[in-house]
């Protein structure tokens, strides 16, 4: 701290006797005046601080807003509010996920069957327009013999007899 003239030290020992009636020494004197120095230096800190502290609540009052409600619905529904587009931008952005995740592995899948099978592309009418029923635990393609006089065989639902050499044909399409 700052040093003490005589003169302080003789204005203490004053008011130290005018207020109690008791006469002081220079050590007690000297510590008086040391205590009462280190005390303003406190006092300065605190103010400071207390300053400080007073601009961040103004700056935090301003910040923020307090809502009051009338009762716990009209809270919930604020509530709900707020939170709504979030959520359903959130089921929307996992929905889409969840259908390109699917959808992906159902193309790699057929990819993988036409890339595997070379005739699969020439089967896809059979596909598209037969009729599959299950008859004692075999799936089997319903077919009925076509009118070939009339020139017009349905794809899918129609073979062919080729009586020469035993075996039915099925038409799969026209090239």
């Amino acid at each position: 701290m700052s040093e003490i003239s005589t003169e302080q030290m003789t204005r203490l020992k004053g008011q130290f006797s005018a207020k109690y009636g008791i006469e002081m020494d220079d050590w007690s004197a000297m510590v008086m005046t040391e205590i009462s120095q280190r005390f303003m230096f406190l006092t300065s800190e605190v103010n400071r601080s207390v300053i400080q502290i007073d601009e961040a609540a103004k700056n935090i009052k301003g910040k923020v807003n307090q809502i009051n409600f009338r009762n716990n619905s009209e809270a919930i529904r604020f509530g709900v509010g707020l939170s709504l587009p979030f959520a359903a931008m959130g089921t929307f952005i996992s929905a889409m996920v969840l259908w390109y995740s699917t959808t992906t592995r159902e193309y790699v899948l057929r990819k993988q069957i036409i890339e595997e099978y070379i005739n699969a592309p020439a089967y896809e009418n059979l596909m598209k327009y037969g009729k599959i029923v299950e008859r004692d635990g075999h799936l089997c393609l319903i077919m009925g013999k076509a009118d070939q006089k009339s020139g017009d065989i349905l794809i899918g639902q129609e073979y062919i007899d080729d009586g020469n050499l035993g075996r039915i044909l099925i038409p799969l399409g026209k090239k």
